[in-house]
């Protein structure tokens, strides 16, 4: 009897096939097999497809920073009142969207009008008066100028003739002791042959050269005042001042300083003249129409906030209604000096709303150190971004992203999604530093 051995749960036989043989495998076995296969190739796929996202996922960390706490904000213009009057009708509330043209409010002049019309018509009057004083004060001036011209002018004349004579007298004088002194030198010489032949003392001699001597001085004298002479006769020719005019040059000198004076404080009177003549105007113009003043919007917006309604007194150039321009929003930010200095500024901006899914996109239009002070300061704008608890102590950076309006804006009551936060996706400059 021959003995079966045993076999083990889950044990399978294999058995060789010849080569030639034309032995197939069954049907089931043949499905297990692809069956391996396919979940191989699948696990492989998907082992490679994580791969790569990890590799994308760090690539986009390193190229890109994102920072949250931004905050939505828009240009803001105040509305004020154009004269003192009292709301007689007024339209305008918070969030609601007006259009440009709109009217807003409407504002009754009252008997301030005319009171302040009477003001303005004594100003005016009073102008006027002060410019035609300053206008003869100023031709009087300038017709002492031309009297004080016309004195030195003939003065001048008389002073240039009078040299001229002096000239002259002086030429003559040079002559005649030019004249005595030659003949004192040929008396001198002939005296001193006789001398010399003992006709005559040593005396007469000595006393002929005192003569001559004596002559060539007076000659000498005589060119010294030609000269002086003819110096002063060439200044004034020049019409230079000499001593006994200079009061009048003086005189002249202030004069103008004076007409100098006169001439800007005309241009200064007739500008505040004109600046209170289109003021009277206007006002005139509001007082006789005695109708209200519409308040209209200037563009098309949302009311961001008002200060006034039916019934108030106001007066200009109080504020009554701020708008809000939907078309002019943007978002801020503040980051770190050395975070802004990382930022590539030519990238777009990814921008997603608290607790939006979607995400649009924004371009940086400023990058800008600021410090507390500058923040606390007024702007033309709804809001500015606080400072977070993480920047206390650094320098700091504000970065202003234009956006295009947010789908809020068709909302009511939403004020264009300003004062929404947002978070900021920017690009780096790590990639171009690569």
């Amino acid at each position: 009897m021959v003995e079966t051995p045993i076999k083990p749960p889950g044990f399978q036989e294999f058995v060789a096939v010849p080569p030639d043989s034309d032995y197939r495998l069954p049907d089931f076995k043949k499905k297990h097999i692809l069956q391996r296969l396919l979940v191989g190739i699948t696990c492989l796929g998907l082992g490679t497809a994580a791969i790569a996202f990890g590799l994308s996922s760090i690539s986009y960390r390193l190229t890109h920073a994102t920072v949250d706490g931004g905050l939505i904000s828009g240009r803001t213009v105040r509305l004020r009142a154009p004269i003192d009057g009292k709301i007689q009708a007024f339209y305008a509330r918070p969030g609601a969207p007006v259009k440009s043209g709109q009217i807003l409010a409407r504002i009754e002049s009252t008997a301030q009008a005319e009171q302040n019309l009477l003001q303005l018509q004594g100003e005016v009057q009073t102008k006027q008066a002060k410019l035609e004083a300053a206008q003869q004060s100023l031709g009087f001036l300038q017709q002492q100028l031309g009297s004080l011209e016309i004195q030195d002018k003939t003065l001048q004349t008389v002073n240039t003739g009078l040299s001229a004579k002096e000239v002259t007298h002086q030429q003559a004088a040079v002559e005649a002791a030019m004249a005595k002194e030659q003949a004192a030198r040929l008396d001198y010489q002939r005296y001193q042959q006789l001398l010399a032949e003992g006709a005559i003392s040593r005396q007469k001699v000595e006393q002929l050269e005192f003569i001559w001597k004596s002559a060539e001085a007076e000659v000498k004298q005589a060119q010294a005042e030609l000269s002086a002479a003819q110096a002063s006769l060439s200044a004034l020719q020049d019409g230079v001042a000499l001593t006994p005019g200079a009061t009048l040059a003086d005189q002249r000198m202030n004069l103008m300083r004076s007409i100098q004076d006169q001439t800007t404080q005309i241009a200064t009177l007739k500008t505040e003249l004109s600046s209170s003549q289109a003021q009277l105007k206007k006002a005139q113009a509001e007082y006789s129409d005695r109708r209200d003043i519409e308040i209209s919007a200037p563009f098309t917006g949302v009311v961001y906030s008002t200060e006034h309604d039916q019934g108030e007194q106001v007066n200009r150039p109080d504020t009554l209604i701020t708008l809000l321009d939907c078309n002019d929003l943007w978002v801020e930010t503040l980051v770190s000096a050395q975070q802004a200095n990382q930022i590539d500024s030519s990238k777009p901006v990814r921008v997603q709303l608290t607790g939006a899914q979607d995400t649009f996109v924004g371009e940086i239009e400023l990058i800008e150190a600021v410090n507390r002070a500058e923040l606390a300061k007024d702007q033309a704008q709804a809001l500015v971004p606080a400072v977070g608890s993480h920047l206390i102590g650094q320098p700091l950076a504000k970065v202003t992203v234009r956006i295009p309006p947010p789908p809020q804006q068709a909302e009511t009551n939403q004020f264009c999604g300003v004062g929404q936060s947002a978070r900021l996706t920017f690009g780096t400059k790590l990639l171009a530093a690569k």
